[in-house]
């Protein structure tokens, strides 16, 4: 965190009541101050500094980053002065002798104070409130406004940030629903040219941040107070699809992660209902962007499960789903609330049923309320891949027998139920022509027209179909899991013995170990206590921790046994500092021992599809920053791969490029060299797709755009949608963009074994004749080519 974020950080949250006694109180309080309601009171230097730090632990347990062992002695150090300030204050009040245990006098009789007393307390209470007059205190700051809950009003009414604005600002207030077809009034010229203000800063910072958001999130630097109440009506629009737009502190230099973390942390401490523990080994506190209902019907007579899906109809999707979506701020109090909303808008009202007509149990009626009814079921899902949902909670709930069969009422041959239209007017997902009605009419959006009930198998997990359309890979995932808190309430209602979970370790694991995994993806300040405690803190005990050089952000853990190694193994993507890092078993094969490199996994040959015809390509992600296109094309060329053509870097992806081949042997030998290590980093090869080279998202209004959300119609868009509309589809870029164009060449075939074959080896042969055709040009690089990084040696990346 540069000076200028922390500095934000003391501002917003470093003033308000409640000190260091309450953190989160003198938060909400410090944000309430700067412009979101009414806080008076003031804290002292240390104390903004302690908050701001508070703060960043706060973030680096969520992932964002780590505070250093200075900031942790300073913060000890600030803790240890407020304490013998306070005891000071004390003793100070106990000698005074206005503060006596005799009773009050009465007003008439009290004798007068002395006249430099009366001057001291004075200055005492005049100086406590006035704000602290010091450079760490800013004017101005940094600010997101958080927009992806109307992203369907902005885009279906092609209205942006700055019309929202003016609409705040009329100069007869804002209408009771902003429908988006208003036609608006001029708001006075002070307000008018703030708003140029702040667009403008809002686009210079988009221009120069082109990638820092992929979602509606806009921000806006140098954000001064009376900017901030500006921003802050526009909290109060209403809209049809129930959106509510947030104005809320972060930092301008900032990776998506920390803007997406530095919005929940806002939230979260104005509405803590939307904090959820997650279930499993590292369970913690989590914001819940979202909620997912599993209807669950049973069958105790012929011991079976079902559960009832939803087809999601979009291009990107096409899968079968569970009923949910994300929380609506403007219409849900609690996620109970956005559970009972997103069901009877996904099957309720297509069937006429409200949730008590559906299902046997009810949630409770307010956050915090404990779920007792033994109908329902909560099972809180940590999320390892994205950082707009940490987490994602999933209601199991029985369904009625009534309702199970006046939905199997509506099944086809292939047991597809055609949803029956709901009643009154609808605007269809297939019907986006007239979208804006949703927004003008509050007109109900139907995003789709089909569901089916899937057999489970209790034994397996495994959920099956009879169509051929598939399931959503996360849901089917969390089944194979067997989560034991889901697997014993089922056990329950359907009358059988519970199943063991099946454990994460292969069944001829050998009794004596070794207990090892391999921790890949590790955050470059990680040391080896940080590795430690991220075990320690989720109950399983750490033997030893070896980090390695090469490859770079890779360590073996050893645990004491095999019980903690299964734990282990559990605790997958979670974060670790500022990164999600990845455990898997560790390998003790013959190929990984006989390795230079001890650190990296064993390559295996590449026994999948490949494209019969050409052009044979791969992708390689992971590069080091150092390598060039010319040692990228030798990697392969020095390993039997004949190359035709390289390009490197990507325009749309960092650390990445593509390599052309000759023939497809060529590329079964180049994909058989995955997870080789390369200038001290494990690269990553794959066949491109189409979405490899798809290029990043447009930016509308003045902040990044172009991601998706949900609710924007009503709750049109599942949960982790991509809207795909106003995407700059440009094609992959060409060879001559980077200088990469090289004629074809017709080399000799080779015969030597690949990787994984007999005889193979990694180490070029010396005995090459120099006078072969060279893709790379005519003369072989200079000797430094492979000259090492500060990570790794000549011989290192050679795997």
């Amino acid at each position: 965190m540069n000076p200028q974020d922390q500095a934000n950080m003391m501002y917003y949250y470093g003033q308000g009541k409640g000190g260091m006694q309450n953190p989160m109180s003198g938060m909400q309080g410090g944000m309430q101050e700067q412009g979101y309601g009414g806080q008076e009171g003031y804290m002292s230097q240390a104390q903004q500094m302690q908050m701001a730090m508070m703060q960043q632990m706060a973030m680096q347990q969520q992932g964002m980053g780590g505070m250093t062992p200075q900031m942790m002695m300073q913060m000890q150090q600030m803790q240890q002065m407020q304490q013998m300030q306070q005891m000071q204050q004390m003793q100070q009040m106990q000698n005074s002798p206005s503060v006596a245990s005799a009773p009050a006098p009465v007003e008439s009789k009290a004798a007068p104070a002395p006249a430099a007393a009366v001057e001291d307390a004075s200055a005492a209470s005049q100086a406590a409130m006035v704000p602290p007059s010091n450079a760490n205190t800013l004017e101005t700051v940094t600010v997101g406004v958080f927009l992806e809950e109307v992203l369907y009003f902005m885009e279906d009414m092609d209205r942006d940030l700055w019309w929202l604005l003016r609409m705040a600002h009329q100069p007869e207030g804002p209408p009771s629903v902003v429908r988006g077809d208003e036609q608006l009034q001029p708001i006075d010229a002070a307000t008018e040219g703030i708003l140029q203000n702040l667009k403008g800063r809002a686009d210079i910072h988009a221009d120069a941040h082109a990638n820092q958001v992929r979602a509606k999130i806009i921000i806006i630097p140098a954000v001064d107070k009376q900017e901030r109440l500006m921003l802050g009506a526009l909290r109060k629009l209403k809209f049809h699809c129930k959106g509510h737009i947030e104005i809320f502190p972060c930092m301008k230099e900032a990776n998506n992660a920390a803007i997406w973390q530095a919005y929940f942390n806002c939230v979260s401490s104005l509405e803590p209902q939307w904090l959820m523990k997650t279930d499993g080994p590292g369970g913690k506190q989590l914001f819940a962007r979202c909620a997912v209902i599993v209807p669950v019907y049973i069958d105790r007579m012929k011991k079976e499960v079902q559960l009832l899906n939803v087809w999601c109809p979009e291009k990107k999707k096409r899968h079968w789903a569970f009923p949910g979506g994300d929380i609506l701020r403007g219409a849900d109090r609690n996620i109970f609330d956005t559970c009972r909303r997103q069901f009877e808008n996904q099957v309720g009202k297509f069937f006429g049923k409200s949730w008590s007509e559906c299902f046997a149990g009810e949630l409770p009626a307010k956050s915090g309320m404990e779920i007792r009814d033994a109908a329902i079921c909560s099972f809180v899902k940590l999320e390892q891949e994205g950082h707009r949902y940490p987490c994602r909670p999933h209601f199991f709930v029985q369904v009625t027998e009534q309702f199970y069969s006046d939905s199997r009422a509506y099944e086809d041959a292939s047991g597809v139920i055609k949803l029956p239209k709901p009643e009154g007017d609808f605007v269809s997902f297939d019907e986006l022509s007239s979208s804006k009605r949703i927004h003008l009419d509050g007109v109900f959006f139907a995003e789709h027209d089909e569901a089916r009930w899937v057999a489970l198998d209790y034994e397996t997990g495994k959920i099956m179909g009879d169509d051929t359309r598939q399931l959503r890979k996360e849901n089917a995932e969390l089944f194979r899991q067997q989560p034991e808190k889901v697997w014993r309430w089922l056990s329950d209602l359907v009358g059988l013995e519970y199943v063991v979970r099946n454990s994460c370790l292969p069944a001829d694991f050998p009794e004596n170990g070794p207990f090892a995994v391999r921790m890949s993806g590790i955050d470059k300040t990680a040391t080896d206590q940080d590795i430690e405690d991220y075990f320690t803190e989720r109950d399983v005990k750490v033997k030893s921790v070896e980090q390695f050089d090469v490859p770079r952000h890779t360590a073996r853990i050893d645990f004491n046994d095999k019980e903690a190694l299964g734990i282990a193994l559990q605790l997958s993507g979670h974060s670790l500092l500022r990164r999600k890092v990845k455990v898997e078993l560790w390998s003790d094969d013959p190929l990984t021992a006989a390795a230079p490199v001890a650190g990296a996994k064993p390559l295996k040959p590449y026994t999948g599809p490949l494209p019969d015809d050409p052009p044979f390509k791969v992708i390689v992600r992971g590069l080091d920053k150092s390598v060039t296109q010319r040692e990228l094309g030798y990697f392969f060329w020095d390993r039997d791969c004949e190359c035709l053509d390289v390009v490197y870097p990507l325009k749309n992806e960092r650390h990445a490029g593509t390599v052309e081949f000759k023939d497809q042997e060529s590329l079964r030998r180049a994909m058989g060299l995955n997870g080789a290590v390369f200038k001290g980093r494990e690269v990553g090869i794959a066949i491109p797709t189409k979405e490899d080279f798809r290029s990043p998202p447009s930016r509308s209004g003045g902040g990044g755009g172009g991601g998706g959300g949900g609710g924007g119609k009503g709750d049109r868009g599942r949960d982790d949608r991509g809207t795909g509309r106003g995407r700059d589809e440009r094609q992959p870029p060409t060879r001559a963009e980077f200088g990469s164009e090289r004629p074809t060449l017709n080399l000799k075939p080779r015969s030597k074994p690949g990787p994984g074959e007999p005889g193979y080896s990694e180490v070029p042969d010396a005995s090459r004749s120099s006078g072969k055709s060279n893709p790379f040009g005519a003369a072989r690089p200079v000797d430094d080519r492979y000259k090492s990084t500060r990570a790794d040696a000549d011989s290192n990346w050679r795997r």
